[in-house]
Protein backbone atom coordinates (compact mmCIF):
# COMPACT_ATOMS: atom_id res chain seq x y z
CA UNK A 1 0.00 0.00 0.00
CA UNK A 2 1.23 3.55 -0.76
CA UNK A 3 1.56 6.04 2.02
CA UNK A 4 -0.97 9.03 1.58
CA UNK A 5 -0.67 11.92 -0.72
CA UNK A 6 0.78 15.24 1.35
CA UNK A 7 -2.18 17.45 0.81
CA UNK A 8 -0.57 20.82 -1.15
CA UNK A 9 -0.91 23.82 1.07
CA UNK A 10 -0.85 27.33 0.22
CA UNK A 11 2.69 28.94 0.33
CA UNK A 12 3.22 32.93 0.31
CA UNK A 13 6.96 33.55 -1.14
CA UNK A 14 8.37 36.87 -2.76
CA UNK A 15 9.94 36.74 -6.13
CA UNK A 16 11.15 39.11 -8.51
CA UNK A 17 10.51 38.21 -12.49
CA UNK A 18 14.37 38.60 -13.27
CA UNK A 19 15.09 36.37 -10.70
CA UNK A 20 12.59 33.96 -11.41
CA UNK A 21 13.49 34.10 -15.36
CA UNK A 22 17.06 33.33 -14.34
CA UNK A 23 16.11 30.20 -12.30
CA UNK A 24 14.33 28.74 -15.54
CA UNK A 25 16.76 29.29 -17.24
CA UNK A 26 19.19 28.03 -15.36
CA UNK A 27 17.23 24.91 -14.74
CA UNK A 28 16.03 24.34 -18.53
CA UNK A 29 19.83 24.51 -19.85
CA UNK A 30 20.82 22.10 -16.94
CA UNK A 31 18.25 19.50 -17.47
CA UNK A 32 15.59 20.18 -14.85
CA UNK A 33 12.40 20.91 -17.38
CA UNK A 34 9.82 20.54 -14.17
CA UNK A 35 11.72 22.96 -12.41
CA UNK A 36 12.31 25.70 -15.24
CA UNK A 37 8.28 25.30 -16.07
CA UNK A 38 7.66 25.77 -12.98
CA UNK A 39 9.76 29.15 -12.02
CA UNK A 40 7.54 30.68 -15.49
CA UNK A 41 4.38 29.72 -13.90
CA UNK A 42 4.58 31.63 -11.07
CA UNK A 43 4.64 34.39 -12.88
CA UNK A 44 2.21 33.46 -15.58
CA UNK A 45 -0.34 33.26 -13.35
CA UNK A 46 -0.25 36.74 -11.96
CA UNK A 47 0.50 38.19 -15.56
CA UNK A 48 -2.35 39.48 -17.54
CA UNK A 49 -1.63 41.13 -20.30
CA UNK A 50 0.02 40.27 -23.84
CA UNK A 51 3.26 38.60 -22.09
CA UNK A 52 1.25 35.85 -21.01
CA UNK A 53 1.25 33.59 -24.12
CA UNK A 54 4.76 34.59 -24.28
CA UNK A 55 5.57 32.86 -20.77
CA UNK A 56 2.79 30.08 -21.80
CA UNK A 57 5.13 29.11 -24.63
CA UNK A 58 8.07 28.78 -22.43
CA UNK A 59 6.02 26.94 -20.21
CA UNK A 60 5.33 24.38 -23.11
CA UNK A 61 8.32 23.90 -24.27
CA UNK A 62 9.91 23.27 -21.23
CA UNK A 63 6.69 20.82 -20.55
CA UNK A 64 7.36 18.57 -23.59
CA UNK A 65 11.32 18.62 -22.50
CA UNK A 66 9.45 16.75 -19.54
CA UNK A 67 7.38 14.46 -22.08
CA UNK A 68 10.28 14.08 -24.39
CA UNK A 69 12.89 12.88 -21.42
CA UNK A 70 9.65 10.01 -20.75
CA UNK A 71 9.63 9.25 -24.56
CA UNK A 72 6.26 10.47 -24.61
CA UNK A 73 5.43 11.37 -28.06
CA UNK A 74 2.13 12.61 -27.38
CA UNK A 75 2.98 14.88 -24.96
CA UNK A 76 5.90 16.10 -26.67
CA UNK A 77 4.38 16.94 -29.96
CA UNK A 78 1.28 18.05 -28.48
CA UNK A 79 3.01 20.76 -26.12
CA UNK A 80 5.63 22.05 -29.34
CA UNK A 81 2.80 22.17 -31.46
CA UNK A 82 1.45 24.63 -29.02
CA UNK A 83 4.23 26.07 -27.83
CA UNK A 84 5.41 27.29 -31.24
CA UNK A 85 1.84 29.02 -31.62
CA UNK A 86 2.08 30.75 -28.28
CA UNK A 87 5.51 31.77 -29.50
CA UNK A 88 4.30 33.18 -33.03
CA UNK A 89 3.82 36.61 -32.35
CA UNK A 90 6.99 37.14 -29.90
CA UNK A 91 9.60 35.82 -32.76
CA UNK A 92 10.02 38.96 -34.98
CA UNK A 93 11.02 41.22 -31.52
CA UNK A 94 11.26 39.04 -28.70
CA UNK A 95 10.19 39.34 -25.29
CA UNK A 96 11.24 40.29 -21.55
CA UNK A 97 14.79 40.17 -22.96
CA UNK A 98 14.15 36.31 -24.45
CA UNK A 99 15.67 36.03 -28.51
CA UNK A 100 11.99 34.45 -29.16
CA UNK A 101 12.98 33.43 -32.73
CA UNK A 102 16.16 31.50 -31.96
CA UNK A 103 14.53 29.16 -28.49
CA UNK A 104 11.38 29.02 -31.56
CA UNK A 105 13.63 27.90 -34.15
CA UNK A 106 15.31 25.33 -32.10
CA UNK A 107 11.96 23.95 -30.79
CA UNK A 108 10.99 23.67 -34.04
CA UNK A 109 13.47 21.40 -35.11
CA UNK A 110 12.86 18.96 -32.06
CA UNK A 111 9.53 19.44 -33.09
CA UNK A 112 10.03 18.15 -36.42
CA UNK A 113 12.51 15.77 -35.52
CA UNK A 114 9.86 13.95 -33.13
CA UNK A 115 6.98 14.19 -35.88
CA UNK A 116 9.59 12.36 -38.20
CA UNK A 117 10.54 9.52 -35.42
CA UNK A 118 6.62 9.11 -34.15
CA UNK A 119 5.88 7.31 -31.24
CA UNK A 120 7.91 4.37 -31.93
CA UNK A 121 11.13 6.44 -32.60
CA UNK A 122 10.68 9.11 -30.06
CA UNK A 123 13.08 7.36 -27.18
CA UNK A 124 15.88 7.87 -29.99
CA UNK A 125 15.90 11.35 -29.74
CA UNK A 126 18.92 13.16 -28.31
CA UNK A 127 17.10 15.38 -25.80
CA UNK A 128 20.43 17.66 -25.56
CA UNK A 129 19.63 19.17 -29.22
CA UNK A 130 17.27 21.33 -27.47
CA UNK A 131 17.01 25.45 -26.97
CA UNK A 132 18.91 27.02 -25.20
CA UNK A 133 17.35 29.54 -22.50
CA UNK A 134 18.65 32.83 -21.43
CA UNK A 135 17.40 36.40 -21.50
CA UNK A 136 19.06 39.71 -21.56
CA UNK A 137 18.97 41.15 -17.89
CA UNK A 138 20.14 44.84 -19.31
CA UNK A 139 16.80 44.37 -22.17
CA UNK A 140 14.09 43.07 -19.60
CA UNK A 141 13.32 46.77 -17.95
CA UNK A 142 12.73 48.05 -21.59
CA UNK A 143 10.84 45.35 -22.52
CA UNK A 144 8.77 45.41 -19.32
CA UNK A 145 7.63 48.57 -20.24
CA UNK A 146 6.98 48.01 -23.59
CA UNK A 147 5.03 44.80 -23.00
CA UNK A 148 3.63 46.80 -19.22
CA UNK A 149 4.75 43.47 -17.41
CA UNK A 150 3.50 42.63 -14.45
CA UNK A 151 6.09 42.93 -11.18
CA UNK A 152 8.09 45.69 -13.16
CA UNK A 153 7.16 49.50 -11.50
CA UNK A 154 6.75 52.58 -14.13
CA UNK A 155 10.37 52.98 -14.92
CA UNK A 156 10.90 49.46 -15.70
CA UNK A 157 12.73 48.11 -12.51
CA UNK A 158 11.67 45.00 -11.21
CA UNK A 159 9.55 44.67 -8.15
CA UNK A 160 9.42 42.03 -4.96
CA UNK A 161 5.84 40.74 -5.46
CA UNK A 162 4.36 38.52 -2.95
CA UNK A 163 2.51 35.24 -4.56
CA UNK A 164 0.86 32.56 -3.46
CA UNK A 165 1.99 28.79 -4.57
CA UNK A 166 0.19 25.51 -3.86
CA UNK A 167 3.45 23.13 -2.58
Amino acid sequence: MQPPRRRKQLVTKTITVPANLQRACDDFNAGRFFESHEHIEEIWQYESGDLRDCYKGLIQIAAAFVHLSRANFFGTERLLRTALAYLAPYRAEGAMGFDIERIASAAEETYNQAVAAGDAGIASLDIEQRPFYEFDPVAIGRDALRWDAWGFDERGKPLEMEITIAE
